[in-house]
């Protein structure tokens, strides 16, 4: 056991791990460096491929990570061809699909795009794993059943590695590395097929297309290319509502380039830069929900500099929404009505649960959330969120250090005309003007 485990630190000091993260395919926030963090840290380096796959340069990576992908953007034949001159070399490709539960007697097969990769290589993913020359593979984990969950073979020099999503982690955060102990060593022992050059920079590109729509810049790659004009598009539609509703054009310097994403599953915001899932809610067939979206997240850029206390993301939401509104989707104010029922489970009156509080529900901050800024709309007129954005831009400046509840309320307080203190406070709100220096 002693020699063993000898061994075994000894391939770990010495094998150099460079992993490629592919989320061209398929965009989840897990592969945006945490796989690498769970499974790979301490061993190398991981970047991650925005652009083409058929495009990728392998040249200096030994592990390239694949999820199945989604069907609405398959593996073209140039990413297929990349992907096995890459093991034809040395590489080796970690293909994680997701488990099909079998329909009574009828045997059901994962049909995504990474089964395509899969069965190309005589593999494909039921329950369990099936194979077309079981003698090919070597198993390394069975279910209960002892069917295979995950087995590789050689290809050229290198290896194809495939199983079962479930095998690994599936928090962003990346805090459940579960399997660790024996999955890092696994792939530790297959990259040795390929050696790279630790003092040559592994690059993760980034979409290689660009679009000019407008003050805009769409990005893209050649899989997103038939999202992205109508998503652009979108976005100028939205726009003007945006600069209505909030009285004020984005931050400076924000808001400049629109990422298209390879998900249904959201976005994300940086400022600069917002990022939009192509297939979002059922988009294009179904438009409200990449409406609300594209509102959140640029909405972000009009919060900035500084995110808002407690509700920044709530907010986000509550400009998609009314962005909604204003463009005449129904879902908008279903929505909203949703929101605030929610919220009114846990706080019938919104006046009873403090929602700064650690263990405050979340449906009950958002509801309370969505109460305020309606109620401001309706005491003070509609305009009055215009009123906070516009008070929040002239009063604070960029280099404050931090905005509290208590500079909002205190902006909110300014942008009406009242003292909204006891107001917020009867909603039991956690605020008193003498903790800001925005209120006289």
């Amino acid at each position: 056991m002693f020699i063993a485990g000898l061994l075994l630190a000894l391939l770990q000091a010495q094998q150099v791990v460079h992993s490629m993260s592919d989320i061209s395919q398929e965009f989840t926030f897990y592969m945006d460096g945490r796989f690498a963090k769970q499974y790979l840290s301490g061993h190398g380096t991981d970047r991650r491929n925005w652009g083409s796959l058929s495009k990728l340069d392998l040249s200096n990576a030994n592990l390239l990570l694949l999820t199945e992908g989604n069907i609405r953007i398959p593996y073209s034949e140039g990413a297929i061809e990349n992907i096995h001159h890459f093991m034809q070399g040395g590489g080796t490709v970690l293909m994680m699909l997701n488990p099909v539960k079998q329909k009574g007697e009828v045997l059901r097969m994962n049909q995504s795009p990474g089964s395509v990769i899969a069965s190309r290589y005589g593999a494909s993913m039921g329950e369990h794993l099936h194979f077309g020359e079981p003698k090919s593979w070597e198993i390394e984990k069975s279910n209960q059943e002892d069917k295979p969950l995950l087995a590789w073979r050689k290809v050229g020099k290198g290896n194809f590695l495939v199983g079962s999503r479930n095998l690994f982690g599936h928090r962003p955060d990346a805090s459940d590395p579960i399997n660790a102990e024996w999955i890092t060593p696994l792939l530790l022992k297959l990259t040795k097929s390929k050696k790279v050059d630790p003092k040559k920079p592994l690059k993760g590109p980034w979409a290689e297309h660009e679009m000019e729509l407008g003050p805009l810049i769409v990005e893209y790659h050649d899989g997103t290319e038939p999202f992205a004009q109508a998503i652009g598009e979108e976005y100028q539609e939205i726009r003007p509502h945006l600069v209505e509703v909030t009285g004020v054009e984005p931050s400076e310097g924000m808001i400049k380039r629109l990422l298209i994403l390879p998900t249904g599953g959201g976005g994300f915001s940086s400022g600069a830069r917002i990022a939009i899932g192509a297939w979002w809610g059922g988009y294009p067939e179904k438009r409200y929900g990449m409406v609300e979206l594209i509102g959140h997240e640029a909405g972000h850029s009009w919060v900035l500099p500084h995110a808002e206390p407690l509700w920044n993301e709530p907010i986000a939401t509550w400009l998609g929404i009314q962005v909604g509104k204003r463009m005449a989707l129904s879902q908008a104010q279903e929505t909203l009505d949703r929101q605030l029922a929610k919220g009114r489970k846990h706080d019938p009156d919104f006046t009873e649960i403090n929602p700064q509080s650690p263990d405050a529900p979340r449906d009950l901050v958002w509801g309370k959330s969505y109460f305020v800024f309606e109620e401001m709309e309706r005491r003070f007129g509609p305009g009055a969120m215009a009123k906070y954005f516009r008070t929040k831009r002239a009063t604070v400046p960029a280099a404050h250090s931090s905005y509290t509840m208590n500079d909002c309320v205190a902006i909110w307080s300014l942008a009406t005309g009242e003292n909204l203190f006891p107001w917020f406070q009867s909603l039991a709100f956690d605020v008193e003007a003498k903790r800001t220096e925005f209120y006289p």
